[in-house]
């Protein structure tokens, strides 16, 4: 896929937003009475908008359930893109030493450690959308990185009560479409979220 230098431009753009905020993934939060947070939280958290649904699910991972508090924060077209970002919270209390390790809890089709399993469905013109990518050739961190989506998840273990950011980067629908389906692996589907 070529690229003018105007998108690309907004490529890089997004890609950096994206890396520092929603996708970094740093160490627990080790302040004594607060919630632990693995993945640090967005920088710019008032940036990604309000929570716009919530789903409260259980998630299937090496023959344990974990029990997630899902928050779906707005969706917002910015240069030619549209990013999901979600808050994800462990609330079962666990036993003993069972982290949600998250590897490949989200992959979907893609067949990869990163949350790039994520879908968006226009009903209007019935088209799905898949994360947008980059040249596989261009990154050095081999099939993972070519998705601008978090990735490294294999390395992210939640506790109960701990919390992560997650993201994912589509190219945005046409204008004329207002709402979107946002499915995500092990989570009931977000119908009709609105698309600004």
């Amino acid at each position: 896929m070529r690229f003018s230098r105007s998108r690309l431009g907004a490529l890089a753009l997004t890609t950096a937003l994206t890396m520092t905020g929603c996708g970094a993934l740093g160490g627990p939060d080790r302040h004594e009475g607060a919630k632990a947070t693995a993945g640090a939280a967005p920088e710019g958290a008032a940036d990604l908008g309000a929570v716009v649904a919530t789903r409260d699910v259980q998630i299937s991972k090496s023959r344990n359930l974990f029990s997630v508090h899902v928050e779906l924060y707005e969706l917002r077209r910015r240069d030619g893109f549209v990013t999901v970002n979600v808050k994800m919270t462990r609330t079962d209390q666990g036993t003993g030493n069972d982290d949600w390790q998250v590897s490949d809890t989200f992959e979907g089709d893609t067949i990869s450690l990163t949350f790039a399993g994520v879908t968006l469905v226009d009903r209007k013109n019935r088209k799905r959308y898949l994360v947008a990518r980059v040249d596989p050739n261009t990154t050095p961190d081999g099939k993972d990185s070519q998705y601008l989506a978090s990735t490294n998840l294999s390395k992210l273990f939640v506790k109960p009560d701990q919390s992560i950011w997650l993201y994912a980067t589509f190219g945005a629908p046409p204008d004329d479409v207002s709402a979107v389906d946002v499915v995500i692996p092990q989570v009931p589907v977000f119908e009709n979220v609105p698309l600004g």
